[in-house]
This record gives structure tokens, sequence and C-alpha cells, in this order.
């Protein structure tokens, strides 16, 4: 999902992050995510290639463990895919 870093100087930061934990404090906020992509850098066609790629590996998995492990990245992709397309929206 969609997280905003409001800096000091005031100016604001967006960053993708999937998975992980968020820890509120009375005076801050900590993002421990497994992914973390600062929007300017995300790229969308990247991300459907990976997407792609990942649907392709699925069908050739073995075990029960490889495909939870795939699914859990297309699911992040698919996540990212459409946070990029919100956000060209906006």
């Amino acid at each position: 999902g969609a997280v905003r870093i409001k800096k000091e100087d005031g100016a604001e930061e967006s960053v993708f992050v999937a998975g992980g934990i968020l820890e509120v404090q009375p005076d801050r906020v900590t993002v421990l995510a497994d992914t973390a992509i600062r929007s300017k850098d995300l790229d969308e066609a990247k991300a459907k290639k990976a997407l792609e790629e990942a649907k392709a590996s699925r069908q050739n998995a073995k075990s029960k463990a490889e495909i939870a492990k795939i699914e859990a990245t297309m699911s992040a992709l698919a996540a990212q895919l459409a946070y990029i397309r919100h956000a060209s929206r906006h």
C-alpha cells in the first residue's frame, strides 16, 4: 500500500510498501516492510513483466511452499500495479 512520509522540512515523499509490520509510538511511526519502493522509482512495465513471469513460474511450481512464495510475490506485484495506476490518476 501507500505510505506518505512527511519530512522535518515539510517535504513529502510517497513510498509503496508490501508486507511487514507497522509500529506506532507517540513520537514516531516505524515501518518494517518486506518491500519498499519510492513512487518515483516504480515502473509499470517492469512490474507487469515480473507478474507475468511469476504467473508462469507458478504453473511449474512443485511444492506447496514454492507455490505459497510465488503467490505472495504475485499478490505484492498486483498491489504495486494497482498503486501505480492509482497514483497516475492523481
